[in-house]
């Protein structure tokens, strides 16, 4: 099983400490806690390489920001947000100074492990009721220039094709989606592949948000 190391970045121990345990297991390592992010580039700049930084933002103030702006410059690691409540302004700021995502501290633990993985796998992760945000955010960061997702005709999705995007919402895998679904594994990927066609989608990101600016919803299913 691929192990990730997790550096974890608050200046509540305590949290910090139940952090650790609740995403400990599996796929995830934690092997330091740093109080700031000043304090994790000292610990990076002692040798420790973590794959993903899990930062508490205490209330989006400028220098929190800028720390987050400080570790995207020092480190090849994903970097997560955990923050107090949703905010606009700081989610925004976010993800402009680099986080790779955005979450809220009351999320379920289920929810949280698998924004985690999915993190880990290269996508970007957001509150989905402020998907337009992260691509405004997104199209102000540097490192890249996003592709625009185009709009195709009205209709053009098949009724099993939304289904497939209402289950990406949920952040289902495509083992998941298939299971859920009563359907192969392959044919998701079909699915997927003509989904992507229709709507110039380059990833699995962009098709959510996709999904999400043309108002569909999360698929919950059993």
């Amino acid at each position: 099983m691929k192990t990730w190391t997790v550096m974890l970045v608050d200046h509540d121990r305590l949290f910090s400490a139940a952090l650790a345990t609740l995403i400990g297991g599996g796929p995830f390592r934690v092997s330091a806690h740093a109080a700031s992010a000043d304090d994790a580039l000292d610990l990076i700049a002692d040798g420790d390489q973590p794959d993903l930084i899990v930062l508490a933002l205490q209330d989006g103030m400028p220098e929190e920001i800028a720390g987050i702006r400080r570790l995207r410059e020092g480190t090849s690691a994903r970097i997560v947000v955990l923050a107090d409540t949703i905010a606009d302004r700081s989610l925004s700021q976010s993800l402009k100074a680099g986080a790779d995502a955005y979450l809220n501290k009351s999320m379920s633990s289920e929810s949280l492990l698998r924004s985690l993985r999915l993190v880990m796998l290269g996508e970007v992760v957001y509150p989905t009721h402020v998907a337009g945000l992260l691509m405004a955010a997104a199209n102000e960061r540097p490192q890249h220039t996003p592709t625009p997702i185009a709009m195709p005709p009205s209709g053009d999705l098949s009724k099993r094709e939304v289904q497939i995007l209402r289950c990406l919402l949920a952040g289902q895998s495509n083992k998941a989606i298939a299971r859920n679904l009563h359907i192969t594994e392959s044919t998701v990927k079909m699915h997927f592949k003509n989904v992507m066609r229709k709507i110039n989608a380059q990833n699995r990101t962009q098709a959510a948000v996709w999904a999400i600016q043309n108002g569909l919803s999360p698929l919950v299913t059993a």
